[in-house]
């Protein structure tokens, strides 16, 4: 018999095939842009330390932490044995029944333990704190990344909600004009080209604010996959952390930690290169047809050890100290230049929002003018949608100055290493 599908299970197949066709219909017109992907809202409570935490909640990197820590604590419990690998028991028996047959018999019960020199048991212990040393400081320096992410995001959402208020604002304005222009054209006052053009200017406006509007409903759903929020910040801009040195960058604290752990790790090298001892003990009973004898034995033996059985295990060592040397110089090198780059884009961003409200306020007053030319038919319509056209620009490029500034301060806090 043939299965029914469970009508959730039905909706959802439906949703999934129809979403693409939703956007695209969204994009053109036909539907709401609301249908393409539910709203963002704002919400005063959070702030920017709360999304990252509920990135950092979602994000699986976190796992691989966990499973170092267990490494290093499983290394740390091995530290403190004094045995360099499990004991061996033995056990043998020697007959000579079926030879001569004097009634001669043996056993012997023995066991060997390998046991560390305090050298190696000193290193071993080392690399083992050095270890979750370096793990604390790698999961540092993983949050701090997953917040450069959200941050970036967090000014993806302002500039893409900018350009939709901006282009709400433009399409406000094209209509205003349109009903300004039928009127006139009413009354007999312009020719039918203007109310063609005035028509043309309110349709293309109306699909930049489409456009703008699937824009950020994109990166709203970014965001809510990210997160697992359904709200963002109300605020989300910084203050430049003037406090923080390199010193505490956690990038730069990993690199350096990753150091020592190699340093460490080259160390229980050089002690295993060592003989390290192993001490057995044995308890032998011997028959031979008329008496037993019981003895107990000790022995030490010292493997012998030759440098070139060794030497493939103390150059991987010292490969692996070099790399993390490098690393952690190339790592310094790309904080100092993060970090100079991030204050002269500041420096910069400050300029200009200062030039592009210097800008705005002059394109406000040229529309103001050509307004009131265009009124009174000083003004032919081409030339008032000329103007507008660079007071929007003007407005525009204030509005994502002023983004832009959040942005860079944002990128400065994240070059210097400060979590938000």
């Amino acid at each position: 018999m043939r299965r029914i599908p469970h009508p959730e299970k039905v909706m959802r197949r439906i949703h999934f095939a129809l979403s693409p066709a939703l956007a695209l219909l969204a994009l053109a017109g036909f539907l709401p842009v609301a249908h393409a992907a539910q709203s963002l809202p704002e919400d005063a409570n959070l702030n920017v330390a709360e999304v990252t935490k509920a990135a950092l909640a979602r994000n699986p990197g976190g796992e691989r932490f966990e499973a170092q820590r267990a490494y290093a604590d499983a290394l740390g419990k091995r530290a403190g044995i004094p045995l360099d690998g499990p004991p061996s028991l033995g056990f043998s028996h020697q007959t000579d029944a079926i030879a001569s047959d004097t009634g001669m018999r043996e056993w012997e019960t023995s066991i060997e333990l390998p046991l560390r020199r305090p050298g190696l048991q000193a290193a071993a212990k080392r690399q083992a704190e050095n270890q979750l040393a370096s793990v604390e400081q790698q999961s540092a320096a993983w949050r701090l990344e997953i917040a450069g992410t959200v941050r970036d995001l967090l000014a993806r959402l302002a500039e893409a909600d900018e350009h939709v208020s901006l282009a709400r604002q433009a399409l406000d304005t094209a209509e205003r004009l349109q009903a300004q222009v039928q009127k006139r054209l009413d009354h007999g006052d312009v020719p039918r080209t203007d109310l063609i053009l005035a028509r043309e200017e309110t349709l293309q406006r109306q699909a930049e604010l489409r456009q703008a509007e699937l824009a950020l409903a994109q990166v709203a759903e970014e965001y809510r996959q990210l997160t697992g929020l359904r709200a963002r910040p109300a605020n989300w801009a910084e203050s430049p952390a003037s406090e923080a040195t390199l010193e505490q960058h956690p990038a730069l604290l990993a690199a350096r930690a990753d150091v020592q752990a190699a340093e460490t790790d080259r160390a229980v090298v050089r002690e295993r290169g060592r003989s390290q001892p192993t001490v057995g003990m044995n308890i032998r009973r011997e028959e031979n047809g008329r008496d037993a004898i019981d003895s107990v034995g000790i022995s030490l033996s010292l493997p012998i050890q030759l440098q070139s059985l060794r030497a493939p295990e103390q150059g991987r060592a010292n490969v692996n100290l070099a790399e993390a040397r490098s690393t952690a110089h190339l790592t310094e090198r790309q904080i100092r230049l993060a970090v100079a780059q991030a204050e002269e884009a500041l420096a910069a961003a400050r300029v200009e929002l200062e030039q592009a409200r210097a800008h705005r306020d002059l394109a406000d007053e040229s529309l103001a003018l050509a307004r009131r030319g265009y009124s009174l038919g000083e003004f032919g319509l081409t030339d008032l949608l000329r103007v507008q056209t660079r007071q929007l620009t003007a407005q525009r490029r204030a509005a994502m100055s002023r983004v832009r500034l959040q942005r860079s301060i944002a990128e400065y806090n994240q070059a210097k290493g400060v979590m938000p």
